[in-house]
């Protein structure tokens, strides 16, 4: 749904004689090293907070094209899901896991014995919520390293998918579109089969993909 969106979203602001100025309307994001603060600042603050990071990943394409925009769009991915992380090590712990005691356990166990695989997966699946990964990372026994180790990875699919739909409606470069419908379609295969492999080892990655993947 969110790459539909995004699609009609980039054909609107191509073709709908209103909104045409737009995509060109990216002076203050592309105004040097203070437009890149003000997006990442921005970007950020959107994924830290748990809104969803497809949008910030699109604006990258449009105002930065493929190249930089997945570099600047995988830099907010990366602090957003860092200060997440934090708050609930330093800060939520006990309030997060109130709120997750129900699954808390399971999803503990398995972020914990396998913290770099289990984040991986949950992150390339095309379901769940960003932000309840990041608080359920900092709370488990998960290290930071492997926790941003596998958000940059997992992530980059579908930074990349996104990133590629925004140059795509910028420039009218059909490829990139298609391109990242295959994208998508790929690493969400690739997720469902690491979660399938960890579920018939046993641990329980099964019952977490449902909840706490890469897409709020």
């Amino acid at each position: 749904m969110m790459v539909a969106a995004c699609v009609a979203v980039g054909l609107a602001l191509r073709h709908a004689p209103g909104l045409r100025g737009v995509l060109g309307d990216t002076a203050l994001l592309r105004g040097g090293v203070g437009g890149r603060v003000v997006f990442l600042l921005a970007g950020s603050a959107m994924c830290a907070v748990g809104l969803p990071r497809q949008l910030v990943c699109f604006a990258a394409g449009v105002a930065y094209g493929a190249g930089e925009g997945t570099v600047l769009a995988s830099l907010a991915t990366l602090t957003g899901a860092a200060c997440g992380f934090g708050w609930a090590r330093s800060v939520g712990r006990a309030g997060v896991r109130r709120r997750l005691a129900g699954r808390l356990a399971r999803l503990d166990g398995v972020v914990t014995a396998h913290p770099f695989t289990a984040i991986l997966t949950m992150r390339l699946l095309p379901v769940g919520s960003a932000l309840m990964l990041n608080l359920l990372a900092g709370v488990s026994g998960a290290g930071f390293a492997p926790f941003m180790l596998a958000t940059l990875l997992g992530s980059l699919p579908q930074t990349v998918v996104f990133v590629l739909l925004g140059g795509g409606a910028r420039i009218g470069h059909g490829w990139q579109v298609a391109l990242a419908a295959l994208l998508f379609a790929g690493s969400g295969a690739l997720g469902l089969w690491l979660a399938r492999r960890m579920a018939r080892r046993g641990d329980g990655t099964g019952d977490v993909t449902g909840h706490a993947s890469d897409t709020p």
